[in-house]
């Protein structure tokens, strides 16, 4: 019989008030279940009691966007597993979640395979809940921060100091172009191998006259449901050329941080998988078709958006090598 949450938490709101309250139900395995609400919080959660002896890594507690893992010893010879949803927005979502939960309890044969049970669900579901919540970047910036992050490991394999490499990388902090060093600049455009024309976003991006040298990056891509190339496979290869340097690793993070990507949210971003079709680097320069301040000639014009054909570029074209020696 299928278990109504929203209706046993809206009882125990009425009934319980500000007190923690819980109530057990029937599962299978014999496990005893509870679900509850926490009076002073309003917070919902759901528990599974488990014998003392069952293993629990010391890393399993844990926490996504509005739900909590915990622990709690109820006796000398059970412990609970519990879940606790503190954003009740989330609901809706959480109660899918364990009624997924509860009909994976009803096909496991011993109470020792609970915890890796929730672990497996958990690792599901937590995508679902940071969309919701809204915490993915869009699909589009995905694909530009793939480009910008191949990029940046083509800077790193042959840098002589990462560090300045890493700090090269100025886009998070909101910079008009996605990398620079002094006065040399490089802006990444990544976008579906179909599409011949790239976007700009405004009038300063591809101003190259208050620079030494500006370049345009061009990466094409083909996009394919779990694919192995994916951005959580770069990040991820990224952080581990950084493990045994925390000062860089923890650089890297920031910048992530500072796009939206949180420390372990990358793993929210292997649907999408990338193949590279081409990469062509041009030098923005005298006569590249361009809208900048002094050809608009309007002060009160600003954050003109614009799309060029590539075709128009072929002039500029430079080599990706010189790009990178300029960046470096």
């Amino acid at each position: 019989m299928k278990t109504d949450f929203k209706d046993i938490w809206q009882n125990q709101e009425i009934e319980a008030g500000s007190r923690t309250t819980k109530q057990g139900i029937d599962v299978e395995l014999d496990l005893r279940c509870f679900i509850g609400r926490i009076g002073a919080s309003n917070a919902k959660m759901f528990q599974i009691e488990i014998g003392s002896d069952v293993a629990i890594h010391k890393n399993y507690l844990k926490r996504f966007h509005g739900v909590e893992i915990r622990v709690i010893e109820s006796n000398e010879d059970k412990k609970c597993i519990t879940l606790i949803l503190s954003d009740n927005d989330l609901q809706d979502v959480f109660i899918l979640f364990l009624e997924d939960l509860l009909n994976g309890l009803g096909q496991i044969n011993k109470e020792e395979e609970v915890p890796q049970l929730i672990n497996d669900k958990v690792s599901y579901w937590e995508r679902l809940f940071a969309r919701i919540k809204g915490v993915l970047i869009s699909k589009e910036r995905q694909r530009g921060l793939y480009g910008e992050l191949t990029f940046l490991k083509s800077i790193l394999s042959g840098s002589k100091n990462q560090i300045k490499s890493v700090l090269s990388w100025t886009g998070p902090e909101g910079s008009n172009q996605d990398f620079s060093n002094e006065l040399n600049a490089v802006e990444v455009k990544t976008s579906r191998a179909t599409k011949p024309a790239v976007n700009i976003a405004n009038e300063l991006q591809l101003d190259w006259t208050v620079l030494d040298r500006l370049y345009l990056l061009v990466i094409h891509v083909d996009e394919m449901s779990n694919g192995k190339a994916s951005l959580t496979k770069l990040i991820l290869e990224i952080k581990n050329d950084f493990k045994s340097q925390h000062e860089l690793l923890k650089l890297f993070e920031d910048k992530l941080d500072r796009l939206g990507i949180a420390v372990g949210e990358e793993l929210y971003y292997d649907e999408i998988g990338y193949i590279i079709r081409s990469e062509k680097a041009y030098q923005v320069k005298d006569g590249f078709p361009i809208l900048i301040n002094s050809n608009i000639n309007n002060a009160a014009i600003h954050n003109v958006k614009y799309t060029v054909d590539l075709t128009a570029f072929e002039a500029f074209v430079v080599s990706k090598e010189t790009v990178i020696n300029d960046i470096q």
